[in-house]
């Protein structure tokens, strides 16, 4: 098992210069959260994407990476959507074995990342029932116990939906189409997100391949804004650490 985390935006809606995997939450950042997850997790392939203030980033894992797992992939149009990032580590996408994506701004409980990692099932979501209405969040449709849609604007058609926390697991096969989409999104519309790729491989495969793990009520957050971040510091950490 491979896992790529993406990290390569600016992060313009937090207001700050800091890169979001750079944050410091309690004693640690959130890469080095990441990292430790990872590790704990057994997984050896790790690819990074980066692209605003690079350097910072590399030299923390210059740092704790003291076993060399990390590989370093640049964007250097991290002003457009992440889908350039996928795109980006492109080479990361031909080791043979199946893959974590996850997104570098979240601050979560650790068992979320287990429920992923041990899931039984090929191609897998996280999704959260308690999610706040609007477009902002990004949303696991569930039809007949199976994805039916996903992204910010959704159809109708389903018996529920949840928030997607940014982390999945995809087989080898799905990751390798993964890319391919994302090419597509990415020609089309320059600042496209990834989870356009993710929505295009849902409407145009099997819906049995793709399960999902709940995680309602097991702590954490996306940091988008700075009202996300003193959230974060002042009640996330404390219901993960305690």
């Amino acid at each position: 098992m491979k896992a790529l985390i993406l990290a390569a935006g600016i992060g313009k809606r937090l207001k700050t210069d800091t890169p979001k995997i750079l944050l410091q939450i309690g004693k640690k950042t959130l890469l080095e959260r990441h990292y430790t997850n990872l590790v704990n997790a057994n997984i050896h392939k790790i690819g990074l994407v980066v692209g605003f203030q690079n350097k910072k980033i590399e030299d923390l894992i210059k740092r704790i990476d003291k076993e060399n797992r990390i590989r370093i992939f640049r964007n250097r149009e991290f002003r457009k959507g992440s889908a350039i990032s996928l795109v980006s580590a492109y080479e990361f996408f031909d080791i043979k074995e199946e893959m974590i994506l996850m997104d570098g701004d979240v601050l979560y409980h650790e068992q979320i990342f287990k429920k992923l990692v041990n899931s039984n099932k090929k191609n897998c979501f996280l999704l959260d029932r308690n999610i706040e209405k609007g477009e902002e969040p990004v949303k696991i449709c569930i039809k007949k116990d199976h994805i039916y849609d996903f992204g910010k604007k959704i159809k109708k058609d389903f018996d529920f939906y949840g928030e997607s926390v940014g982390f999945f697991k995809f087989s080898y096969e799905i990751s390798k189409e993964l890319l391919i989409k994302a090419k597509e999104v990415m020609k089309s519309n320059s600042n496209a997100a990834y989870e356009e790729a993710i929505r295009l491989i849902i409407k145009n495969t099997d819906l049995n391949n793709f399960g999902y793990e709940d995680i309602t009520n097991l702590p954490w957050i996306e940091i988008d804004f700075p009202k996300d971040l003193e959230k974060a510091k002042n009640k996330i950490l404390l219901e993960i650490d305690e």
